[in-house]
């Protein structure tokens, strides 16, 4: 599958399986679902306990971290004790920076993860150096070559797994000199690897592409598959994720945002949805995430939402799946408000619905435009005199026979246009693209009236985010039963990158590497910060991702020794060893420093 195939009408897309233990990766097989332990990997006890309760809690397969050779000695014993308590859920390594750990691993783990950005590529092994002409940068394909390949072929003889798990964070200088901080390449460090595991004839490879920004993950995924597919290689599995996704509603959402998104297009075979907090309270969202949005193989028929089928469309797309480009459209007044166009995408609301706060208003409301619904070829009575009045009017489309009557649409340059939600994104998409084929480029309203379900939530993030990560959106309306679309609203267009309203925490999930309590320091800073608005603090638990995935915050605080803080202001590290005691209020004192505090 091509991801240009997907674009009105996904199916999953039909991968290679791959196998860990009784795992099974791809194929015709489920989206299978995967956490992390958060133990400290030389305290087996805790380890194993964490690792039973996962699997008792439905999780799929385990990841445990081995940041050193020591650490991954002691998958032995954690497998064993696992096994004798009658859990047969799968073991993977988690490698980082050591190669001897990833050969300890391959003999006790199912799978091993391996991070391009620094398992050959460290940031001592070229000297510090910053310029890679060629001659270097091939000399790094052969240490890659040659410190790899063991672990293939070791891998291949033991029937282990391999999991190439680029991050956006940890993208090695050699990499970075060439082709920046882009999802390009993210693609080809990933590619680098696997041409060894293809010279070795070793095709057990899952690939991830994870990254904090959902719409940095999506590009990266989608770039991935579509390489692949043209460079003849196999379809392999992919793994999904959204790195430091954070806690709370907003990892849910931001999760949902870069996970949901790739699983409606068709693409994924396990995922693990990474939250700041307990391990096990990841499993019932991914389960969740996974059913809302999970998409059936070929040749089943396209089917939407609600059931109907899509059929193929010869209209092609103007925006770009591999890249981001807003889409264009003009200016429409809208209530009080100006959409479309450069403006800011705006939040509606209910007729008597309050906003959450000043920096969150409800911009336009229910009513603010007549509604003309197409469902098929004939002309919704009443437009032709709304049009001649000058009157701006939203344009529903129900279904795709809607579409119809795009050419005998009186013109006008005051319309909006929405598209029922059962349409999913595939409708989203393939209606703009008649509409712009037709000649219109109205604002698109992007709403949702939700169920009041998790599962709908997700749903509604997915599909929504997914089109706004595209540059699809114009105008947002959540209908909440809970009365919370507003704020729900901005929440979503946050996570999405489309707009800020209130401050932006990057935070990691926690791992046996984190030096210190994710869960109450990330509260801690949460208390004293989350106030501010146009702030974004990164709160990572070690420096493996930690200084590469705050590439888009303005602050980060990041463990560094046990009972020390480093405190960076954008990638420089600016404050050392800060006691963690008084580590958030050292991070405050520095927000004033640079003039971005507000007093609450």
């Amino acid at each position: 599958m091509t991801i240009r195939e997907g674009r009105f009408g996904a199916h999953r897309r039909l991968s290679l399986e791959v196998r860990a233990a009784g795992a099974r990766m791809g194929g015709r097989n489920p989206v299978l679902v995967q956490s992390m332990t958060t133990t400290l990997t030389k305290d087996v006890e805790a380890t194993v306990a964490q690792t039973v309760g996962l699997a008792r809690a439905g999780c799929e397969l385990v990841r445990i971290t081995t940041p050193t050779q020591a650490d991954a000695a002691c998958l032995e014993e954690i497998v064993r004790k696992v096994r004798a308590q009658g859990v047969d859920v799968p073991v993977c390594a988690d490698i980082h920076f050591q190669p001897a750990a990833a050969f300890e691993a391959v003999k006790w783990a199912d799978k091993v993860r391996v991070n391009p950005g620094n398992f050959v590529d460290a940031k001592t092994a070229y000297g510090f150096q910053k310029e890679f002409g060629d001659e270097v940068y091939e000399r790094g394909l052969q240490k890659i070559s040659d410190k790899f390949r063991p672990l293939v072929r070791m891998a291949r003889e033991r029937g282990v797994a391999l999991r190439i798990g680029t991050n956006h964070g940890s993208l090695s200088d050699r990499i970075l000199a060439r082709f920046g901080d882009t999802p390009e390449g993210m693609v080809v460090s990933a590619l680098e690897y696997l041409a060894v595991c293809e010279d070795e004839g070793f095709d057990q490879v899952v690939f991830s592409m994870k990254s904090s920004n959902p719409k940095v993950a999506i590009q990266c995924y989608r770039m991935l598959v579509d390489r692949l597919e043209q460079g003849g290689h196999k379809a392999y599995p992919i793994h999904l994720g959204v790195t430091e996704a954070g806690e709370g509603r907003d990892g849910r959402l931001k999760s949902a945002v870069g996970i949901g998104s790739l699983l409606l297009d068709g693409i994924g075979d396990t995922v693990r949805v990474s939250l700041t907090e307990d391990p096990v309270e990841e499993i019932p969202v991914a389960r969740e995430l996974v059913a809302a949005c999970e998409r059936p193989f070929a040749p089943a028929a396209l089917s939407d939402f609600a059931g109907r089928p899509l059929e193929s469309s010869e209209v092609a797309e103007s925006l770009d799946p591999l890249g981001f480009r807003r889409r264009d459209s003009l200016p429409v007044r809208v209530g009080e408000v100006d959409a479309g166009l450069s403006n800011a995408v705006r939040v509606g609301g209910g007729a008597t619905e309050e906003a959450p706060n000043k920096d969150r208003a409800v911009e336009w409301r229910d009513g603010a435009l007549p509604v003309f619904v197409l469902e098929s070829a004939a002309v919704p009575s009443g437009l032709a005199e709304a049009v001649r009045a000058g009157t701006p009017c939203e344009l529903r489309l129900a279904s795709l026979a809607g579409l119809a009557a795009l050419p005998s649409l009186p013109a006008s340059n005051q319309y909006v246009f929405s598209v029922d939600p059962s349409l999913g994104p595939w409708g989203v998409r393939r209606a703009v693209a008649g509409l712009e084929s037709a000649g219109f480029r109205p604002p698109l309203l992007l709403r949702w009236r939700l169920d009041g379900s998790e599962r709908d939530q997700l749903l509604a993030a997915s599909t929504l985010g997914g089109l706004l990560c595209d540059g699809y959106g114009d105008l947002v309306r959540i209908e909440d039963p809970a009365g919370d679309g507003v704020g729900l609203s901005y929440d979503l267009l946050q996570c999405a990158g489309a707009r800020r309203s209130k401050a932006e925490f990057v935070s990691c999930p926690s791992c046996g590497r984190t030096l210190f309590d994710l869960v109450t320091t990330s509260a801690r800073i949460r208390e004293k910060t989350g106030h501010l608005k146009d702030v974004s603090i990164a709160i990572m638990g070690c420096i493996v991702n930690g200084p590469g995935e705050m590439a888009d915050a303005d602050f980060g605080y990041v463990g560094g020794t046990p009972g020390t803080v480093n405190l960076y202001v954008r990638r420089d590290c600016v404050r050392r060893s800060v006691p963690e005691t008084d580590a958030p209020d050292a991070l405050v004192a520095l927000i004033r420093e640079h003039g971005r505090w507000i007093d609450p």
